[in-house]
């Protein structure tokens, strides 16, 4: 009689399912409000050119997405939504007082992942996709001891937005039975955000300009469910 082969069981896909889970972790940048243009009575005042730089604060909120293994390869969709205290002001004075602050109220980001199973639960991963934000810019001048109703004493402006832009970054992950624990970097890059302020009198202007991009590190934790969206959609079970 032939000998038969031994039964070998399927291999278990550890990683494959939808994820949801909360993060937390700290982000900076280096960009100032930048000030220029000037026109009319404010043409040769002492503005500072550039103020409120080194923004920084924690940043926390949640991730969800999807894993899909191929042998010691891991592809997916990373989501997250955070809320950040990542802001700066400064004061600067001189013939004016020259106020600004700048500020990310919250931070979002959708990317694409790829990593590769240094151990079967130890995964090194790579993403890189869209981000969006609310960035907000208030910046002003006063002259020194005037009064804001005469021309030139006084100039105010401010802006608050959604901008979209880019997010990318790496890290390491692992998997603890249904739990992963992650530790990631990723830099953002949500453009500038422009505005021309005036003073009270419309006699002069002035040109703002921020960029909002910065670096984050921070720890997330997620639950792993043994399914996908798609799973839910086509009706299917979990893949062996």
């Amino acid at each position: 009689m032939p000998v038969k082969a031994p039964y070998a069981p399927p291999v278990y896909n550890n990683w494959y399912g939808f994820y949801f889970g909360g993060n937390i972790g700290y982000g900076w940048g280096s960009d100032p409000i930048n000030v220029s243009g000037a026109t009319g009575s404010f043409v040769g005042g002492p503005f500072p050119l550039s103020i409120t730089n080194d923004a920084s604060g924690v940043i926390a909120g949640v991730q969800w997405g999807s894993n899909y293994q191929f042998g010691s390869w891991v592809i997916g969709i990373d989501s997250d939504f955070s809320w950040t205290d990542i802001h700066n002001s400064q004061t600067i004075t001189n013939t004016y007082v020259s106020i600004g602050q700048q500020s990310l109220e919250w931070l979002s980001t959708s990317r694409g992942r790829l990593g590769f199973l240094i151990q079967p639960n130890l995964l090194i991963f790579g993403s890189g996709g869209i981000a969006d934000g609310r960035a907000e810019v208030n910046v002003s001048h006063t002259l020194t001891g005037a009064a804001c109703t005469a021309a030139a004493a006084c100039a105010f402006g401010s802006e608050s937005k959604v901008r979209w832009g880019w997010a990318a970054g790496g890290g390491i992950e692992y998997l603890w039975n249904s739990w992963l624990l992650r530790v990631e970097y990723l830099h953002y890059d949500l453009g500038d955000v422009n505005f021309t302020y005036s003073d009270v009198a419309g006699t002069g202007t002035l040109n703002s300009s921020t960029k909002f991009a910065g670096d984050i590190v921070r720890g997330a934790i997620s639950y792993k469910f043994n399914w996908t969206p798609l799973d839910l959609v086509l009706g299917k079970g979990k893949p062996y």
